[in-house]
């Protein structure tokens, strides 16, 4: 009788202690959980995506027989890991991919890319690519409709159109979104068609980060014409809430309109134009969107030979930019950091 109460209440014992465990445990697990919850949150509210935008790359002439003659990796070589330290690389594309690329000489001004500079673009770390310029056309619709599959068969989204400005051309993920347009010529889009199609994706995407990527300007102009000055204040007035320029091949000046910030122009990125100085040095513009400020970084690089790379000394370089600049941005400029 009293081995089996005994037994008993040993039994009792047992489950209560045990009850209290799991219970501890699974309260402790739960609280661990929502902690470790707690902590991915807040880091997700406030370590946002890098972007990097670059300037003109174009993959012909003297930059194909460089690549021929090394790797079809050399243009990217000297600043691909730099690149790899951002999420998102954001570029202009000046010409055509093409499985046959065409046979143009180099005083044409027509390009064409062999289909192997993907070994660039991939290892450059490159997601969103402009095709609104003077050149994705050379190769005629057949070529820009060849280049759209290939960079899609390769992961590599883009936006945009060489004659047309249609916000279904817009490429948007996680809140901002990427509109390429080419204003190069007078048959291009029409600054009112620019405007509207601005105005319409704001209308039915109030909350994204509308970031335009605009082929522009006079070529080898360090600073902007009036013509690009009156469409970007209107850009802006319309809705977009950051402008990258590219076409000039020379970096151009940065303005300040309504709290929004116009990069007239990020200049070369990889080309061939070896006989200046200017188009052999451009500007790599790093963006961070946190909920109350955004912090653009301005790293100015310069081009051997077709392979860009982080310039060493940048004091004289900002200097110049920051003189040729708005005023409020002068300080900024001269240290590499915008914050607004």
């Amino acid at each position: 009788m009293k081995r089996n109460l005994f037994v008993s209440l040993s039994l009792i014992l047992f489950i209560f202690c045990l009850y209290q465990v799991i219970n501890s445990t699974t309260v402790e697990d739960v609280n661990q959980e929502a902690s470790l919850l707690s902590v991915a949150e807040i880091e997700k509210e406030v370590i946002p995506e890098k972007i990097a935008f670059v300037g003109d790359m174009m993959f012909d002439r003297g930059v194909e027989r460089l690549m021929l003659k090394n790797s079809f990796i050399y243009p990217i070589d000297l600043i691909k890991k730099f690149l790899n330290e951002f999420d998102i690389v954001v570029g202009n594309l000046e010409g055509p991919i093409n499985e046959e690329p065409g046979d143009f000489s180099d005083d044409s001004l027509k390009f064409s890319f062999d289909k192997r500079i993907l070994e660039s673009l991939t290892a450059g770390n490159f997601s969103v690519l402009s095709l609104a310029n003077n050149h994705t056309l050379n190769m005629g619709e057949e070529g820009l409709a060849e280049t759209r599959s290939i960079l899609t068969e390769a992961g590599i989204n883009f936006t945009g159109d060489p004659i047309i400005c249609d916000i279904a051309d817009t490429y948007q993920k996680d809140g901002i979104a990427y509109f390429g347009i080419n204003k190069t010529f007078s048959f291009n889009c029409s600054d009112k068609e620019v405007v509207s199609s601005i105005e319409e994706y704001k209308f039915y995407n109030p909350e994204s980060f509308l970031i335009v990527l605009i082929h522009w300007g006079n070529e080898y102009q360090e600073t902007n014409s009036s013509q690009q000055q009156k469409l970007a204040h209107a850009m802006i007035d319309a809705g977009a809430d950051l402008i990258i320029g590219h076409h000039p091949h020379v970096v151009q000046n940065i303005e300040l309109y309504n709290e929004k910030l116009i990069f007239y122009s990020l200049g070369n990125f990889i080309f061939d134009q070896y006989f200046s100085e200017e188009t052999q040095q451009g500007l790599v513009v790093g963006l961070e969107i946190y909920p109350e400020e955004k912090i653009y970084s301005i790293y100015p690089v310069e081009s051997v030979l077709s392979q860009p790379q982080l310039m060493e000394e940048v004091e004289e370089f900002l200097e110049k930019l920051a003189s040729n600049s708005s005023e409020e941005l002068r300080e900024s400029i001269k240290k590499g950091k915008i914050i607004r």
